[in-house]
């Protein structure tokens, strides 16, 4: 389907006029990447800013063999923007998540769109200043939160925000959610196992469930509940 008629188009793309739609559709590439593929790698030739169409993929910095994962983009994130003009190369890896549908948009298009409508140069500048905030969010709980709360307010994310569901099936692993909130397996065994002994959550095999949500709120205060994704 050509940009002009899709139904995952963006609020910036919606700005465009149909002559610049057809020029986005003559260059842009529809991909799928099943889970655990990589999208892109950091320190690759920028190309193309990926936009997600369906499912869900981690965005991750490596230093050392160290890896920080940065946060999760959903159903209508552009992944690359952040560095549209700040280099020609991803600043970090993008790994599906899950089973993921993306439209790769060429970059140098996408810049001259930037410069040609104003309507759409306002809704990049609006999804640019959303990450930085939400890069601030996360700051904070990973530098002010106890790691029970940070893992409340994870827990939040993946109910309201990434899953949309309660209960919900874990699709990430163990030691995903640790490097989500800067800890270590172990310690999510323990929270699990605390949590569970509290109330707020049943967990069976990989399905999780907010048995206590009120409990569970007043644990990760819920104001940075964004803070994980792009």
């Amino acid at each position: 389907m050509d940009c002009k008629f899709c139904k995952y188009k963006s609020e910036a793309f919606q700005e465009l006029t149909d002559e610049q739609l057809f020029k986005v559709d003559e260059h842009r590439v529809e991909m799928s990447f099943k889970q655990g593929e990589l999208l892109s790698k950091q320190g690759m030739l920028m190309s193309h800013i990926i936009y997600i169409k369906e499912g869900f993929a981690k965005l991750y910095q490596e230093n050392n063999g160290e890896l920080i994962i940065i946060g999760i983009a959903q159903p209508g994130a552009f992944v690359g923007v952040q560095a549209l003009y700040s280099g020609s190369v991803f600043p970090f890896s993008v790994e599906a998540m899950t089973d993921t549908e993306v439209c790769m948009k060429d970059i140098n298009v996408f810049r001259e769109l930037v410069l040609e409508n104003s309507g759409f140069a306002k809704g990049i500048i609006e999804v640019l200043n959303a990450n930085l905030i939400q890069a601030y969010d996360r700051m904070f709980s990973l530098t002010t939160k106890q790691i029970s709360g940070r893992f409340a307010e994870l827990l939040y994310f993946l109910r309201n925000v990434l899953y949309r569901s309660n209960p919900f099936d874990l699709t990430i692993s163990r030691k995903e959610v640790a490097d989500l909130i800067s800890t270590t397996p172990e310690s999510i065994s323990r929270l699990i196992n605390d949590f569970r002994k509290e109330g707020i959550i049943e967990v069976k095999g990989h399905t999780v469930e907010i048995t206590d949500p009120d409990k569970l709120e007043s644990l990760c205060q819920c104001k940075s509940l964004h803070a994980y994704k792009v």
